[in-house]
């Protein structure tokens, strides 16, 4: 019990402040995801008009207060559900085989928690854009939808994170670990050094975003609008813009998505390894 509170800890810790590194990024992300009226011609652009009609705060961080709660839920489920899957995988599985099962199995039990935070977010990151009314929170967010859908209306979208998560926790963890362990062997005294756990979170990073993209586009337009399905998303991208229309945003996602990542793994590694090997002062 003790292993899993110290990964809770670091975990959450993590969750935080990976987030607020990579939401500015995620907010003009999710903006080009689902803008099918052409008033975007670039991520520059719509960089630049948030800024200007919005300002920093409101404008890039619009939301933020539900998925930095979602990322201390997202990366203790993730990491903790990790852990324990590894361990109680059978040894006579490769290391490879046991690192992508309980990714994968980690981020199926993710999804469960990063859908409605997601949902939320992602209605609060395109409110500025559909009308001047400022005046959106995480509260009445949550009320429009439950009053409109009822509580299965925050998990619109589930289906859509539930195979982005899957899929994606395979390659974020195998990722991470292959790297980290690779650095370690490349290093003379084969040992693990601070910064690979920063160069490893990086790629992982890098790795899941570029993936699973196309599946997180889907998602972000199936949930800004209750109306819409998967099918009717896929059909509306390929119609607008093709194939391309799927990687609206991904330049700037993986633009965040290293250095995130880099804080993520890192802050996870470092405080968990901290009160590992001072449980005992604890």
């Amino acid at each position: 019990m003790e292993e899993i509170a110290y990964e809770l800890t670091a975990s959450a810790t993590a969750g935080m402040l990976g987030k607020l590194v990579e939401f500015p990024f995620d907010t003009i992300k999710v903006r080009l995801q689902t803008d099918h009226t052409g008033r975007f011609k670039s991520t520059l652009d719509c960089i630049k008009y948030t800024y200007n009609n919005e300002g920093f705060l409101k404008g890039f961080y619009k939301g933020v207060a539900s998925p930095i709660f979602g990322a201390v839920l997202e990366n203790a489920v993730l990491f903790v559900t990790y852990g324990q899957t590894y361990k109680l995988l059978n040894n006579s599985l490769s290391d490879l085989q046991k690192i992508i099962i309980s990714g994968g199995v980690a981020g199926s039990f993710a999804s469960f928690v990063l859908t409605p935070v997601e949902l939320v977010k992602c209605k609060l990151q395109v409110a500025n854009l559909k009308n001047s009314n400022n005046n959106h929170t995480v509260l009445n967010t949550v009320a429009k939808t439950l009053k409109e859908n009822g509580l299965k209306g925050l998990w619109k979208g589930q289906s859509s994170t539930f195979l982005r998560e899957s899929l994606g926790g395979c390659v974020w963890f195998s990722t991470y670990e292959l790297s980290k362990k690779h650095l370690k062997n490349n290093n003379k005294n084969q040992e693990s050094k601070q910064w690979h756990s920063l160069v490893s979170g990086a790629l992982a990073g890098v790795m899941f975003n570029f993936s699973i993209f196309p599946v997180d586009t889907v998602k972000s337009l199936v949930q800004i609008d209750h109306k819409t399905s998967v099918t009717t998303a896929i059909k509306t991208i390929l119609k607008q813009k093709g194939i391309a229309g799927f990687y609206n945003g991904l330049g700037i996602t993986l633009v965040r998505a290293a250095p995130a990542n880099a804080v993520i793994f890192y802050t996870f590694d470092m405080i968990n390894n901290f009160l590992l090997h001072n449980k005992d002062a604890i």
